[in-house]
């Protein structure tokens, strides 16, 4: 596995930041590196203007440090869609591939990529992209499992990090622009009772509490 660069920290520190969680521990889980190492990166990454460090409020991006992780983000989504779309990958594949390129393509590739595409606005798995010009669309949404009981909800995104919860979700048809029937949680910490396409189904608590989407009138 290759050394995380300055660009997977940016994006995990803007990533938890729009959460409202940023620490070293967060952004070492994210990232996938210890704490030591979390701690010299930050120090770099001041240096580097990326980053400040408020003594009371903590990590912050510089708008340096936001632009260049928007950026990194745009690329990533933009490959996403790209492998989906145009290559035939599946969306379970696509993370980690666009991982790995997403520090290796120029700008003008990026720009063909989002012609090709039609400039897309989301990726496969319902992210916003962000636009060309560092913007990131704002998208009112709630994790599936604090929707209001017997509601209709509409998906409009799944985490992406899992590749296995992504096939589940897929066999279940739980996909971005699927409206569903969401009716609470089983006793004792059981599944979650949605139905999907009229049929109901048990959905395991750790795919429910990735699946954000918004409430919406029953058609």
């Amino acid at each position: 596995m290759n050394s995380p660069s300055i660009e997977d920290y940016l994006k995990a520190i803007y990533k938890a930041d729009s959460q409202g969680e940023i620490s070293s521990r967060d952004i070492a889980q994210r990232v996938g590196v210890s704490a030591p190492a979390v701690s010299k990166m930050l120090r770099r990454l001041v240096k580097l203007r990326f980053v400040r460090i408020h003594p009371h409020t903590g990590i912050h991006l510089t708008p340096f440090g936001q632009r260049t992780a928007l950026q990194t983000i745009r690329k990533h989504r933009l490959l996403e869609q790209f492998l989906v779309k145009e290559l035939g990958y599946q969306w379970d594949e696509v993370h980690a591939e666009a991982e790995q390129l997403e520090h290796h393509i120029s700008p003008l590739l990026e720009e063909r990529i989002a012609e090709k595409l039609g400039h897309p606005s989301f990726d496969p798995h319902g992210d916003p992209i962000p636009t060309a010009e560092g913007l990131m669309p704002s998208i009112e949404e709630i994790p599936l499992h604090t929707a209001e009981l017997s509601s209709h909800f509409l998906i409009t995104r799944l985490v992406d990090g899992d590749p296995k919860l992504l096939r589940y979700a897929a066999s279940l048809d739980l996909l971005p622009g699927a409206t569903i029937e969401f009716h609470g949680r089983q006793p004792f910490g059981g599944p979650y009772n949605i139905i999907v396409k009229g049929e109901p189904i048990a959905l395991a608590p750790e795919a429910a509490e990735q699946i954000f989407g918004r409430e919406v009138r029953a058609q």
